[in-house]
């Protein structure tokens, strides 16, 4: 346990996978969003990696990825140890692919520290987002499973929030009453005057024996696949439950507490949200026309598309798919690539 008031060491472990299905048709199933430029130059997995930087040296980065993007990841980060990539037979959701890591480094250290962070979102404030998350590794030190929630700035319909036992503060730990799903407007609306809800930002601290042990209460088929996996059994890994570690853990766990996080976040959720993003950072293609087309954008590197008088709009040209869709019904790029699945066309996906 690290002393009062100091920071104890952490491992900080990337999440890397992901299904390609919201940026369709820039992203498919082999080139998920993470591995795209959807907010600077770099990729979002780079930019990640280069945040958490300043919470660990490399022997203590981890990326977490399935086996089809192990090559891309390599590549990517090139200073990311082998030792240190934990492969996913194949996806089988967060709880799976979390307690292998886990139960990986728990194989090094029992008692480790583990931070579990997405790589597909964006955080301006990279000392605010070090801060949290070294007091939310002083609370898991102690034995808490630690969220870190995002404060809420809108009454958001498209996130789950976490209920406070008291009104969020600094960065004070605090006891999570309950995990709530996606609310209507009307109750995002409450939950944002209430002023003791925090979104949930899928981003967690825990000492990797307490994780395993509730891991093991909440979900043992979950951790059977993972031993068997680690033991070198080839078939325990597709008797994994395919669940999300909220719903496999943490909605059932004891002592989970969460650190308010104020770091200017945002989930790259949805291609207008995307190109919001390139737009504040100067980096959408200027070659393409607009007229009367305010809030629309173009993402394409070959021909020139021109816009005349159709505002809120994101257009994607690739060589082999052209997507046109609202702003406003971004979120709902994911029912193209299921009708694609139903009329068999792979070669999209």
């Amino acid at each position: 346990m690290a002393e009062r008031g100091k920071s104890p060491a952490i491992h900080v472990m990337l999440l890397a996978g992901g299904s390609g299905t919201r940026f369709w048709p820039l992203s498919r199933g082999h080139r998920p969003k993470q591995l795209l430029p959807l907010a600077s130059r770099r990729p979002l997995l780079v930019e990640t990696w280069r945040r958490v930087r300043k919470l660990a040296p490399p022997g203590r980065l981890w990326v977490i990825a399935p086996r089809p993007l192990v090559d891309d990841v390599k590549r990517m980060l090139p200073a990311l140890r082998e030792e240190n990539l934990v492969v996913e037979p194949s996806p089988r959701d967060t709880a799976p692919a979390i307690g292998l890591a886990c139960a990986t480094l728990a194989e090094r250290d029992p008692a480790a520290i583990a931070g579990i962070f997405p790589t597909d979102h964006v955080i301006r404030d990279s000392d605010a987002f070090v801060t949290s998350v070294r007091a939310a590794a002083r609370a898991a030190a102690a034995g808490s499973l630690v969220c870190l929630g995002i404060r809420p700035d809108r009454p958001a319909t498209g996130f789950g929030y976490l209920r406070c036992k008291a009104r969020p503060r600094g960065t004070r730990p605090i006891d999570v009453e309950r995990f709530v799903e996606k609310p209507d407007l009307a109750r995002a609306r409450r939950f944002l005057s209430s002023g003791r809800y925090l979104w949930n930002g899928g981003m967690f601290v825990w000492r990797v024996d307490r994780f395993l042990a509730e891991l093991g209460r909440t979900a043992p088929r979950i951790l059977s696949a993972v031993r068997g996996t680690l033991a070198g059994r080839v078939r325990s890994w597709a008797r994994a439950t395919r669940l999300s570690v909220d719903y496999a853990v943490m909605e059932q766990a004891g002592d989970v507490k969460v650190v308010p996080l104020d770091a200017g976040w945002d989930d790259v959720g949805s291609w207008g949200a995307a190109t919001r993003l390139l737009r504040e950072s100067g980096l959408l293609d200027g070659r393409h026309v607009m007229v009367d087309s305010a809030g629309s954008a173009v993402l394409g590197e070959g021909r020139i598309v021109a816009l005349v008088g159709v505002p809120g709009i994101t257009v994607v040209d690739t060589p082999d798919a052209l997507l046109v869709v609202s702003n406003e019904r971004s979120q709902q790029v994911r029912e193209v690539v299921e009708e694609l699945k139903r009329r068999g066309r792979k070669d999209l996906l």
